[in-house]
């Protein structure tokens, strides 16, 4: 039986609990300061509860799960002569969206050290049942890695249920112990593909790679390309990978390390769409040739606007196969409480 310990920001967890929750959600987030950055980022009008699971003789968490609480617009959803008489119902303003969705990642609604999952996962649904029948809550989202949701609410009419599919990339296993093990081991096509885009840019568009591993070391990167935003940089604390032509930047991945051997990258092209010097591959290519350079990274994390990467389309799906990826189907099954709220 798992106990649990609920919270309403990550700001009032204990510090004793968080070396163990980076250890849980190391394939989310570099540490636990960049999930704060990302809480603090969130709209207005969404806001969380956490839950830390402890086992009987744990004193540290042994999972950990998230509910994001969204304001449900009734303007949005509502019949005109409903928003009329809604004016004399303060419970309409109280409507809310509840999402199982922990760090907008493809785990699902929780993550479990494997020794506890299948508690967690009972005492998960417990947590369901609990959040279900609350006056407020008038739809919720459970975010699965199977096409099948392992809950279903138990309320006395469901007038909408939904089912949205998305693609997320699975971490890539460093298994080769360089760079040049790892394009080996790729399809042979593909593999010259790569190196063909590195030959390019070496010979032909004489672009300069650089690497930049602190804020500080950038002074010479700032010098030389002297109309570079570094405003816009400085927010990015990791290391900067760079490619550079003249005193022109074209483009950077920032790179980071996070817990149990994970490297998170963020590949972000400055050049015009349609007149790219360097390749979109070669972002991601430059960002796992310095993985194979740092001994103790095993997992190599593709990012977007600081989260892990949700694929937009098949297209963006297959560029990152040929590059040694999985992907995964993940789901976002939904039920509405409401005729209104589809």
């Amino acid at each position: 039986m798992l106990l649990t310990q609920k919270f309403h920001s990550l700001n009032e967890i204990d510090p004793e609990f968080i070396p163990a929750i980076e250890q849980l959600m190391h394939e989310h987030c570099v540490d636990f300061a960049a999930w704060k950055t990302l809480e603090k980022e969130t709209p207005a009008d969404e806001t969380f509860n956490y839950w830390l699971f402890f086992g009987p003789t744990q004193n540290s968490p042994v999972g950990i799960a998230q509910v994001a609480f969204k304001k449900l617009n009734t303007d949005q959803y509502l019949p005109w002569w409903k928003k009329i008489s809604g004016v004399f119902d303060k419970n309409l303003s109280k409507w809310k969206l509840a999402r199982w969705q922990l760090c907008d990642g493809a785990d699902g609604s929780a993550l479990f050290d494997q020794r506890f999952a299948r508690t967690g996962k009972e005492k998960l649904n417990e947590l369901f049942k609990e959040l279900e029948a609350r006056d407020d809550v008038m739809a919720m989202s459970i975010t699965t890695p199977h096409a099948i949701s392992p809950y279903r609410p138990q309320w006395l009419e469901i007038p909408h249920e939904n089912k949205a599919q998305w693609l997320a990339l699975v971490p890539l296993e460093r298994k080769s112990r360089d760079y040049q093990y790892y394009l080996s081991a790729l399809p042979a096509e593909d593999g010259k593909t790569i190196r063909d885009s590195w030959k390019k840019l070496h010979k032909d568009s004489q672009v300069i790679i650089g690497d930049f591993p602190t804020i500080e070391s950038r002074s010479e990167l700032y010098q030389s390309c002297s109309e570079t935003d570094k405003a816009a940089l400085e927010k990015f604390k990791g290391g900067l990978l760079t490619f550079q032509k003249g005193n022109q930047l074209l483009g950077v991945i920032h790179y980071q390390e996070g817990q149990q051997g994970t490297f998170f990258i963020e590949p972000m092209p400055f050049e015009a769409q349609g007149e790219e010097i360097v390749g979109d591959n070669l972002y991601v290519q430059y960002g796992i040739l310095k993985a194979h350079e740092i001994s103790q990274v095993r997992k190599i994390i593709v990012c977007r606007q600081g989260r892990p990467l949700r694929l937009e389309n098949n297209g963006e799906a297959q560029f990152f196969r040929q590059q040694g990826f999985l992907t995964i189907d993940v789901y976002d099954i939904g039920w509405s409480r409401s005729d209104y709220i589809k």
